[in-house]
């Protein structure tokens, strides 16, 4: 992150804080660059990147915010589809804390576990020979429940995944992250109802990585990305089915929460 910087993002809504201080200003919904300009940003993002996806404001947002990013797949989309924002504001963190609201109601063909997307990835500039800059990553995996699987770097084993269901909850959720790199280091996360307060002592889940070879946190992506062949196919109807993600904000130390 910026020195003393946080993003609290709606795509309408950006906050500042420091190491266990944060506050807030709502904003009118920026516009959203059209598809065709990426880089575009999409108010206070870095950029984004969208190839073969309709992208743009959702009408109202998640967490009493007036707006939020909708994505959607078009229809034939290849394999290079994709619909994110980028923020490269993160200064190589060795403790990188993140939080976001994720809507999947909108996906209602996720009936199989081979249709996956990823909604969110923590990358660094420099990484471990063989291994490839995600530090972290949130995969969406279809099923009769879904799941929401969690994916950090880890020189020791090759990578840990570990998934958490995803129960009936209406298709709004909260995700929350903390990664410390070390040997080993640790990846905590959370995921609730979006109304659902959480703890920062009560986790999830909790996995010890090896992840002291990257360079630290230095960019992250939040969207529509990383498909799998079928979540693309034409058969699946889920093209034009949108996913809504909301007020993202990272942080070094501090738990997020509601």
């Amino acid at each position: 992150m910026k020195s003393m910087q946080m993003k609290a993002l709606a795509l309408a809504v950006l906050g500042l804080a420091g190491l266990g201080m944060a506050g807030s200003a709502l904003a009118v919904c920026p516009p959203i660059p059209a598809a065709t300009a990426t880089p575009g940003g999409g108010g206070a993002w870095t950029s984004q990147t969208v190839t073969s996806m309709t992208f743009g404001n959702a009408a109202t947002g998640l967490n009493g915010t007036s707006c939020a990013l909708q994505v959607s797949m078009n229809a034939g989309a290849g394999s290079n589809t994709k619909g994110f924002v980028t923020d490269a504001s993160p200064n190589n963190e060795s403790h990188y804390r993140a939080r976001f609201y994720v809507d999947t109601s909108g996906l209602t063909n996720m009936t199989q576990a081979n249709r996956q997307f990823r909604v969110f990835t923590a990358q660094a500039a420099t990484s471990p020979a063989g291994f490839g800059a995600d530090m972290v990553f949130v995969t969406f995996v279809g099923g009769a429940t879904p799941s929401f699987r969690f994916s950090v770097g880890d020189t020791a084993s090759g990578g840990i995944i570990s998934s958490a269901s995803v129960p009936n909850l209406g298709g709004k959720y909260r995700i929350e992250i903390d990664l410390q790199q070390g040997s080993p280091g640790s990846l905590r996360y959370w995921v609730s109802d979006a109304a659902t307060a959480s703890s920062d002592g009560s986790p999830t889940n909790t996995t010890t990585p090896t992840n002291a070879g990257w360079g630290g946190v230095k960019q992250v992506n939040l969207g529509l990305f990383g498909t799998s062949a079928n979540f693309r196919l034409p058969a699946n109807n889920l093209a034009g089915q949108p996913l809504i993600v909301d007020e993202f904000d990272s942080r070094r130390q501090t738990f997020i929460g509601l």
